[in-house]
């Protein structure tokens, strides 16, 4: 009987040692298995040089499919596509859980796994749902469809529909005044207290500031800008010309204060938000 060689040995040992460290730890006997990440695939492969690896693929579980599916609403998350993916009478759909950092390290958009874990990769918030076209348009061009551009789709889709259907509208504008009212005094009472004045913390207390805008001033931002656009209806034109400022100010002051990113710009908060909806005899008693 012919015995295998002591290198053909050496890449068989190191293709099931990468095996074993990619496993998935055993499941709980009291969930269900569906409910876990579970590995679809593995296969040694041996390359030119002769270097055997292990490959590891780890499927999305129950919960991240759902969540992907509640999150954008049924429809093909490119902005410009939008594509209802349940055909009419047919019970399919044609949504494709498609990987922003992609499943495998050599793939579209690629980083190694000691950045990014085989595990995360499968969890929903690097899914995003696309019809089949789109699918493979984001990874045919992976330069032109970056990570960040695919998280803002994301982003995007989910405020969409928070403004559809989570957002309340009014039939007057006291009713919208008075529903913002509360985010506009919170905010407003931060930023006297702890707020940069001038130049970025070289006054006002930097540290608070930073705890204060994560906890409420960023979310208090979102729900007003919520309700203002679903109440566009409502404003004048002037009042939408600072709607649309406003929206470039949340848009920026998130990108500094949670991504730590400031090539984005630095649009000022707009005044006229502080008097939005308001009379002109309320606005000038303000």
């Amino acid at each position: 009987m012919l015995l295998p060689s002591l290198s053909l040995l050496a890449q068989m040992l190191r293709a099931w040692s990468a095996l074993w460290c990619a496993r998935v730890p055993p499941q709980r006997p009291t969930q269900h298995p569906s409910n876990h990440l579970s590995l679809v695939r593995f296969r040694a492969v041996v390359g030119d040089n002769g270097t055997a690896t292990a490959k590891c693929r780890v499927n999305p579980d129950v919960h991240s499919r759902r969540r992907l599916w509640g999150d954008s609403g049924g429809h093909c998350s490119d902005p410009t596509c939008r594509m209802y993916l349940f055909p009419d009478d047919l019970d399919v759909d044609f949504g494709e859980l498609a990987h922003i950092i992609p499943a495998m390290p050599d793939g579209p958009r690629g980083i190694p796994v000691i950045e990014m874990p085989l595990r995360e990769r499968a969890h929903h918030s690097n899914l995003i749902l696309l019809c089949a076209n789109c699918h493979t348009k984001i990874d045919k061009a992976p330069a032109v469809y970056p990570a960040k551009l695919l998280h803002g789709w994301k982003r995007q889709r989910v405020e969409e529909i928070r403004i559809a259907l989570a957002t309340p509208t009014f039939r007057t504008r006291s009713e919208v005044r008075a529903h913002i009212q509360g985010e506009l005094d919170s905010n407003r009472a931060i930023h006297e207290r702890y707020g940069p004045i001038g130049d970025p913390y070289l006054e006002g207390n930097p540290t608070l500031w930073r705890r204060h805008v994560r906890s409420t001033v960023i979310p208090n931002n979102r729900a007003i800008l919520r309700v203002l656009e679903a109440n566009r209806h409502l404003l004048t034109r002037d009042e939408q010309e600072t709607l649309a400022v406003y929206r470039v100010h949340v848009e920026q002051f998130e990108s500094r204060h949670v991504l730590d990113d400031f090539t984005t710009g630095t649009e000022r908060f707009p005044e006229a938000i502080g008097r939005i909806l308001l009379d002109t005899q309320e606005a000038g008693s303000r």
